[in-house]
C-alpha cells in the first residue's frame, strides 16, 4: 500500500478545536475527521469515579467517598454537569438509598449511613449524570460494596449466592479483526468464565470439519488466552474444550469469509505498536488500487493515514509517545467512509502524577499523632496543582486480600471504556512487565471486541438527546385550564415553605413551565401557585418529579464477591462487632445530666388521615410521610431503629417488626390500610409509598383484641401511591416537595492531644483512621495533613488518588506501623 499521513489535534473542553494537516487527506478522511470532531464537539462524554475509604463494610458503618467526575479523553475533571446522582443498590436490584451531589468542577463528596439491620451480601454503589444517560450507562461508575453483618459473624458463602444447577461454564472465541477469512494466518483471542461469572482455566483443541487437529490452545490468565491458525476455504471449525474439573465442551468458531481484509496489531513493543493489513488473494483481486483509510483515536488525538491498496499484506508502525495513555482504536475505512474493521490496544505511557508521600516517623505509637507530607509533580518533573483524597485504614482489622482492585488509574483508563466486568483490574497497572502487558491485550481483544459504534458518530444530525445537562435542581412541569388544555404565557410562582426568594416564570406555548439551577440541601418544601393570561387562577398545575425516573438497575451477573474472600470479610464483621461492644460497654449508665425543660403545652398529632380503630392520634408513636421519606428505599430499611422500642427480625423477604424487651417472641400484629396483613407484608414497599406508620402497644393496642398482645404496627399507604407526572395535579396552588442537594457528613477523627484523652479508658478501634476528601496541592504541588492513631496496633495503610487541573492521574499506597 501506498501510504499518505494527516494529524489532527482535536483540543475538546469549551469546545475549542484545533486542525493541521501535515499533508492533503482524501474526502473520505477529512469527512470521518469532521465527523467525529463534530460529533465530540456535541456530545461530549463524562466518566465517574468513585474513591472509597475501604474495600468493605459493616452494617451501621458509614461508607464514606470522594467523587471525580472527568469530560473528554484527556480526563479533565468536567465543567459539563452540576449535579451527580449516587444509589446504594440491594442485591434485590432494589435501590435503598438515593443522593443527589453538588458538583463543583466535576467535584464531589457523600456518603451512605447504612442501617445496622442490613443483612450481609454484596450491594452496589452506582454514580451517574443525567448526560451519561443518553449512552445507556456508559460512563457510569458502579463498584460492589461486601458488607458483613454485624448481628451474625458468618456472613453466607460466596455472598449467599449459589450458581444455578444448570449453570455450565463458557467459552468465546474473538478472531482479531473481527472475523476469520480464508487463507489468512489470523490470532484468535477467547475467554472463558465459570460458575460464579468469573475468569476459569481451560484448555482444548481446534479441529476442522475433516475433524483434522489444526491448533491447540490452554489459557494464560483468567481464562484468557489465544492461538493463530490459518482458516481454509470452504471448511468449518470447532473447538473441544476441557475446562477445569474436567468438563467438556465443544464450541463452533465463527463461520470462515471466503474473502476479506483483516486488520492485527502488535503492541508487544514498548515504543511502537505495528498494524498489520492483510487480505487474501480473492479480495485483492476484486479491490486492487482502491483507496483506504486508517484512523488512529486515542484520548482526542485523532491520526489518519490514507492508502491504495497494492499489496497483499502492508505493516505500519505507530508511535505510541503521540498517543494519550489509555486505550486507542484503529479503524479502517473504505473510500465511502464505511468501517471495515476495528482493533483496540492499550497505550501506556507512563505520564501519570508522582505523588511522593510519607510521614513524619515510620514508627508509632497508639493514639500518636501522623503527619504525612505530600509532593505531586507531573511525568516533566514540574509541580502539580490539584485534588485529592486520601484514606487511612488499619490493615489488621481491614485486611487486603485482593491488591488488585479497580482504582482511579485502572477505572478512568481501562474499565470506563471496556463493556462488562474486569477481573483485578489493578493488576494491570501495579506490573507494567511483559507478562501484564501480553494478558492486558487479551483483555483488549476479548473484553474490548465489540461491533462498530461509527454508525452514531456518522449520523450525527440524526441524534436527539433525551436529557440535557443538569446544572443545578430543576423544578418543572405544565399549567393547564380546568377542561385540560394548557395554558399559554401564564404566570407561575414558585414559593418557598421558609424564608424569602419567590421565583416567577412563564408558561411556553404547550404550558410548560421550567426553574432551573436551583440549589438547596435537603428536602425542601415548595408552593406553585399558577394564573393564566388573564390573571384568573382557574389553573390545574403539574408537577413532573423526575427523581423518580431513574435509569434501570441491571441485575448483577456474577455469584462470587469479585474483591475478597469470606474469610477476611467475617474477620471484620467479628471487629466490628466488638467495636460496638465496647462502646456500649463504655456508654452504658454514663448518661449525660441535661438541665430542666417546662413544657407548657404539647401540640396534639392527631390531624391525619388513618385507617387504625385507634384512630388519629390513638398511637403511642406516629411517623408521617415527610419523616419516613428522610431515608430512602426500602420501608423496612426507612423505620428500622427509628420507630421505639421495635425492630426487624429475619431475612429478606421475611423480616418482621417484633416489640423488644418482652419474654414471649411474637412478631407484631401489621396492619396495611385497615387489613390484617401477614407480619412480613412490608417487604416489598418503598419509603415514597406511605402516607403514616402507626405504632400501638400495650393497652393502646388492646382495642384489636388477643391478637394484639405483642403490639400492632399500623400503615396507611398513600391515596396515589408512586405518583407519575400526570397524577401530581392541584387546582391553581400545589405543595410539592423537593429532594435537594445531599450535605455530606464530615468524618470524625478524634484527637488526642492532651494528657486526659491520652489515657483514657474509652476504646478506639477504629477500622477507618482518617478520610480527607479534599486535599489541594498549592503551585508547589505541596499539601499535608495529620490525625491521630486508633488503639489497634498493626500496619496503617495510606492510599492518596486524585487529578491535577491538566487531567493527570496519580495513586499512592503508603504505609507504616503502629505498635
Amino acid at each position: 500500500m501506498k501510504w499518505l499521513i494527516s494529524k489532527w489535534q482535536l483540543l475538546f473542553l469549551g469546545s475549542l478545536f484545533c486542525a493541521a494537516a501535515q499533508a492533503q487527506g482524501n474526502d473520505a478522511s477529512k469527512k470521518i475527521i469532521d465527523k467525529l470532531s463534530q460529533f465530540e464537539a456535541n456530545y461530549p462524554a463524562e466518566k465517574a469515579y468513585l474513591q472509597f475509604d475501604k474495600q468493605y463494610y459493616a452494617a451501621g458503618d458509614t461508607i464514606y467517598f470522594k467523587a471525580y467526575v472527568t469530560a473528554g479523553g484527556l480526563h479533565k475533571l468536567s465543567s459539563l454537569s452540576g449535579v451527580l446522582h449516587v444509589e446504594l443498590i440491594n442485591t434485590k436490584n432494589k435501590i435503598d438509598q438515593s443522593i443527589k451531589l453538588q458538583l463543583d468542577g466535576g467535584l464531589a463528596w457523600g456518603d451512605f449511613a447504612l442501617p445496622d439491620s442490613l443483612p450481609a451480601d454484596s450491594y452496589r454503589i452506582r454514580a451517574y449524570t443525567q448526560w451519561m444517560r443518553n449512552d445507556g450507562d456508559f460512563g457510569f461508575f458502579e463498584r460492589v460494596i461486601p458488607i458483613a453483618s454485624v448481628n451474625a459473624a458468618k456472613v453466607p458463602e460466596s455472598g449467599g449466592k449459589q450458581p444455578p444447577l444448570n449453570f455450565k461454564p463458557d467459552i468465546q472465541f474473538f478472531p482479531e479483526g473481527g472475523g476469520l477469512i480464508a487463507g489468512i494466518n489470523t490470532k484468535i483471542v477467547f475467554k472463558a468464565i465459570g460458575a460464579n461469572g468469573l475468569g476459569i482455566d481451560v484448555s482444548g483443541v481446534v479441529v476442522d470439519s475433516d475433524h483434522k487437529q489444526v491448533a491447540a490452545f490452554a489459557s494464560a490468565h483468567l481464562g484468557m488466552g489465544f492461538f493463530y491458525f490459518t482458516p481454509a476455504p470452504g471448511k468449518t471449525y470447532a473447538a473441544k474444550v476441557t475446562y477445569r474439573g474436567g468438563l467438556h465442551d465443544e464450541v463452533n468458531l465463527p463461520a470462515t469469509e471466503t474473502e476479506g481484509i483483516s486488520l492485527s496489531v502488535d503492541n508487544d513493543s514498548l515504543p511502537k505498536a505495528t498494524v498489520t493489513l492483510s487480505t487474501n488473494e480473492t479480495y485483492f483481486n476484486r479491490h486492487k488500487g482502491n483507496a483506504y483509510t486508517l484512523m488512529i483515536y486515542s484520548g482526542g488525538l485523532i491520526s489518519t493515514v490514507d492508502c491504495k491498496l497494492d499489496s497483499v499484506v502492508t505493516r505500519l508502525d505507530i508511535l505510541k509517545r503521540k498517543l494519550n495513555t489509555g486505550i486507542a482504536t484503529v479503524t479502517l475505512f473504505s473510500a465511502a467512509g464505511e468501517p471495515l474493521c476495528e482493533r483496540l490496544f492499550f497505550v501506556q505511557n507512563y505520564d501519570q502524577l508522582t505523588l511522593n508521600a510519607g510521614s513524619d516517623k515510620t514508627h508509632y505509637t497508639k493514639r500518636e499523632q501522623a503527619t504525612i507530607k505530600l509532593n505531586v509533580v507531573n511525568r516533566k518533573g514540574e509541580p502539580a496543582e490539584g485534588h485529592f483524597s486520601a484514606s487511612v485504614i488499619n490493615e489488621s482489622l481491614v485486611p487486603e486480600v485482593n491488591g488488585n482492585e479497580d482504582n482511579i488509574l485502572s477505572n478512568l483508563l481501562l474499565t470506563s471504556d471496556l463493556k462488562g466486568h474486569v477481573e483485578q483490574p489493578g493488576y494491570y497497572f501495579a506490573d507494567t512487565g511483559y507478562v501484564a502487558r501480553a494478558n492486558l491485550d487479551l483483555l483488549m481483544l476479548s473484553q474490548g471486541y465489540r461491533k462498530f459504534q461509527w454508525k452514531q458518530v456518522l449520523d450525527t444530525a440524526q441524534r436527539t438527546l433525551a436529557l440535557q445537562r443538569e446544572t443545578g435542581i430543576t423544578i418543572s412541569g405544565r399549567v393547564d385550564n380546568l377542561s385540560g388544555k394548557p395554558i399559554a404565557r401564564g404566570l407561575i410562582n414558585l414559593i418557598p415553605s421558609r424564608g424569602v426568594g419567590l421565583l416567577t416564570a412563564s408558561t411556553s406555548d404547550e404550558g410548560l413551565f421550567t426553574f432551573s439551577n436551583l440549589s438547596f440541601t435537603d428536602t425542601a418544601h415548595f408552593v406553585l401557585n399558577a394564573v393564566n393570561s388573564k390573571g384568573k387562577n382557574s389553573t390545574q398545575i403539574t408537577w413532573f418529579n423526575n427523581d423518580q425516573y431513574k435509569p434501570a438497575v441491571r441485575p448483577y451477573p456474577f455469584t462470587g464477591l469479585p474483591l475478597l474472600n469470606d474469610t477476611a470479610l467475617n474477620a471484620y464483621a467479628v471487629n466490628e462487632k466488638m467495636e460496638q461492644r465496647e462502646v456500649a460497654n463504655y456508654t452504658r449508665g454514663k448518661g449525660v445530666m441535661l438541665k430542666q425543660v417546662n413544657v407548657h403545652e404539647k401540640k396534639p398529632d392527631n390531624q391525619y388521615r388513618t385507617l387504625s380503630l385507634a384512630g388519629a392520634g390513638g398511637a403511642d408513636q406516629v411517623m408521617h410521610a415527610d419523616e419516613i421519606e428522610q431515608i430512602q428505599g426500602s420501608l423496612i430499611t426507612s423505620l428500622d431503629g427509628r420507630l421505639h422500642g421495635i425492630t426487624f427480625l429475619g431475612v429478606p423477604p421475611n423480616q418482621a417488626p417484633f416489640l423488644t424487651g418482652i419474654g414471649i417472641r411474637a412478631p407484631m400484629l401489621v396492619i396495611i390500610d385497615g387489613t390484617e396483613s401477614s407480619p412480613n407484608a412490608l417487604y416489598g414497599f418503598i419509603a415514597n409509598d406511605i402516607e403514616t406508620v402507626e405504632v400501638l402497644k400495650y393497652a393502646s393496642a388492646s382495642i384489636y383484641g388477643v391478637g394484639a398482645g405483642h403490639g400492632v404496627l399500623i400503615v396507611t399507604t398513600k391515596q396515589t401511591r408512586q405518583l407519575q407526572q400526570k397524577d401530581v395535579v392541584s387546582i391553581g396552588v400545589l405543595p410539592i416537595k423537593v429532594m435537594g442537594f445531599y450535605k455530606a457528613r464530615i468524618f470524625y477523627s478524634p484527637k488526642y492531644n492532651t494528657p486526659a484523652t491520652l489515657t483514657g479508658k474509652k476504646p478506639d478501634l477504629r477500622s477507618t483512621i482518617y478520610w480527607n476528601p479534599e486535599i489541594k496541592t498549592d503551585a508547589a504541588g505541596n499539601a499535608g495533613f495529620d490525625f491521630y492513631n486508633a488503639d489497634s496496633p498493626g500496619t496503617y495503610k495510606v492510599t492518596i488518588e486524585g487529578i491535577d487541573k491538566d487531567g493527570n492521574l496519580g495513586r499512592q499506597v503508603y504505609r507504616y506501623t503502629v505498635e
